[in-house]
């Protein structure tokens, strides 16, 4: 989806945690560093 998006000229913005289960955070200092990314993306885009 990544390829597909940028071969069309979109930029694309993604985290992807390779650590955890389904919960998307192994632990709750990931799940903070989560919040912290969406946070600081929406101050800067918003």
């Amino acid at each position: 989806m990544v390829a597909l998006l940028e071969e069309q000229g979109h930029e694309v913005w993604y985290y992807e945690n390779i650590e955890g289960g389904h919960g998307g955070a192994a632990d709750n200092a990931q799940a903070a560093f989560k919040s912290a990314l969406t946070f600081a993306f929406l101050t800067e885009k918003l």
